[in-house]
């Protein structure tokens, strides 16, 4: 059984920014579609399109078979996120182009050494693409475990990704 969700992805990352810590949270709602797929005798892997009502939209993909159960997040996008770990900085570029994406929004959430998780910073690349996700003038990220970091553009859709804080 294939299950699809649609996530309003800002909303849940500012509530569970580390994304699969909401997985269970998925098992109390209905789905929005469910596919069942039946495998022949002896098959374990098959590739599956995602359905055409779902391929422009944040998703989250629910496969329930053989007493596992697997949560994967779709977040259709036309750009790449590099994550300098070294620096504590993500670069955003178009896909296609390889050209800087400036003014794309990021939100910045920390797990601090204790668990417990925190709004970071957030803010718009610059011109050249980049966020400092590490870096605020009010502290220091000595106890920081993780950052999640949502990357959200009005026009080239959304992703999610997690980093450790810079080395010192």
């Amino acid at each position: 059984e294939v299950n699809f969700y649609r996530m309003d992805l800002e909303l849940l990352f500012s509530r569970t920014p580390f994304l699969m810590d909401v997985a269970e949270q998925f098992s109390i709602i209905r789905p929005n579609a469910t596919q069942r797929i039946e495998l022949a005798a002896g098959q374990t892997v098959r590739n599956l399109p995602i359905p055409p009502e779902f391929a422009s939209v944040n998703t989250m993909i629910e496969v329930v078979g053989s007493g596992q159960r697997k949560l994967k997040p779709h977040y259709p996008h036309a750009f790449t996120v590099q994550v300098i770990e070294a620096y504590g900085q993500i670069q955003v570029v178009r896909t296609e182009t390889r050209k800087p994406l400036p003014a794309v929004y990021v939100k910045v959430y920390a797990r601090r050494a204790s668990g417990q998780v925190v709004f970071f910073k957030d803010g718009y690349t610059d011109l050249r693409g980049r966020f400092d996700y590490a870096s605020v003038s009010t502290g220091d990220v000595t106890d920081v475990q993780r950052f999640a970091i949502l990357v959200l553009s009005d026009e080239a859709g959304a992703a999610v990704r997690e980093a450790p804080p810079p080395t010192r």
